[in-house]
């Protein structure tokens, strides 16, 4: 059996050789202390902090889901220069502390050659330090955050727009139809205090008033906090900076509260989460995108992704699943490139050498000098059946 993708609880017994195996039947492996920046004569081993728990376990397992697509195929094709993939994932439950501890332990006991697609910002900022310090890079993190995308970050790559892009573009289109008050609920930790941040900025430049903020409690405490000081202004609009459960709960009781309002998220929104939580009641939610539509016919990359889907059953389709899938064929380019034997370094030098490079249609721009690609983001409605219009 191919090797894949590992899931090892975070307070589980990390030593064992064979660890819980996934829905698909991922087989699993460690690397031995001898191995070298998790390097094998069969293998390559790549680590992950995120949340197989918890309020955003939901939305992560779609990335998840994307990526191993793509390994999956890559494994079955022989692998990276006759490596396979094998992603060790650990639960942080969207706790920085644990996800700190998560990277140690990947990159101490397992050995990784990277870190790939840590899921949220608290995580992968509580990541970084110990990433840069380490000298692994830390890579496609899912998350938006400005805070991991600073010049000078060594080991950060990142190849989709941040958040600071999304709510620009939201509140720019706000302006242009005419609206000129909105309010912003946001979740309370960095992710959220960060983006609210950028719809501040953002407000002032196109001249939008917003006229109240409320924080979200990752629990979903306080909702009808939220709601209440959100409520009292009768906002034109309401941008969401949230992801998984704690955005489609503060919807869900804006709404039964009987209030009504314009709703925009971010990418982090699973579309499938918010259709089967929320119905019909979906419909007309804006959800800003970062990456191209899996139902795309003309993008060669999406036309990859519906064959895989395809061949493994999958029907339902959402643009988590299609950004991990972009995301695990951008690392599978850069370690063919970092040679017959990659490290680290070679790893980084790789992607830094990945100056225009079309990952079937979805371009990558990065350089020793800029680490972060990616300029798209489309605004997109939701509409009948939770599909997706313009």
């Amino acid at each position: 059996m191919a090797a894949g993708v590992q899931c090892v609880p975070s307070a589980g017994v990390v030593r064992r050789r064979t660890a819980l195996a996934m829905a698909l039947g991922w087989a699993a492996g460690l690397a031995t202390a001898q191995d070298i920046a998790g390097v094998t004569d069969s293998e390559i081993v790549i680590g992950q902090s995120c949340q197989l728990s918890g309020p955003l376990a939901a939305l992560t397992s779609e990335v998840r889901q994307g990526a191993s697509l793509y390994f999956d195929h890559v494994n079955a094709s022989g692998g990276v220069r006759g490596r396979k993939i094998r992603v060790v994932a650990i639960d942080d439950a969207y706790d920085p502390t644990k996800a700190a501890e998560n990277t140690r332990k990947l990159i101490d006991e397992y050995k990784v050659i990277a870190l790939f697609q840590y899921a949220g910002t608290p995580p992968s900022l509580a990541a970084l330090p110990i990433a840069e310090e380490r000298g692994v890079p830390l890579i496609a993190p899912f998350t938006g955050t400005d805070g991991l995308r600073q010049a000078g970050s060594r080991y950060v790559f990142n190849i989709k727009a941040g958040y600071a892009a999304e709510l620009d573009a939201t509140v720019k289109q706000l302006a242009s139809v005419g609206i000129t008050h909105i309010a912003a609920v946001y979740l309370n930790n960095p992710f959220g205090t960060g983006g609210l941040a950028s719809v501040k900025t953002s407000v002032q430049a196109h001249k939008v008033g917003l006229v109240a903020q409320a924080p979200l409690e990752v629990d979903g405490s306080k909702m009808a906090e939220a709601v209440a000081t959100v409520a009292k202004t009768s906002p034109q609009a309401i941008i969401v900076i949230s992801a998984g459960k704690p955005s489609v709960d503060f919807v869900d009781a804006y709404l039964a509260a009987g209030h009504r309002s314009a709703f925009y998220m971010l990418s982090v929104i699973s579309n499938a989460q918010l259709v089967k939580a929320l119905g019909e009641r979906a419909r007309g939610i804006v959800v800003s995108q970062v990456v191209p539509s899996p139902w795309n016919q003309s993008m060669p990359v999406s036309r990859e992704f519906q064959v895989l889907a395809k061949a493994k059953g999958i029907t339902e389709y959402t643009f988590s699943q299609m950004e991990g899938f972009i995301s695990a064929k951008f690392l599978v380019e850069a370690l063919l490139r970092a040679g017959t034997k990659p490290t680290r370094a070679a790893l980084v030098q790789a992607m830094e050498s990945m100056k225009n490079v079309s990952l079937g249609g979805y371009p990558v721009e990065l350089s020793a000098t800029q680490h972060s690609s990616g300029k798209f983001v489309d605004l997109l409605m939701m509409g009948r059946d939770g599909k997706f219009t313009k």
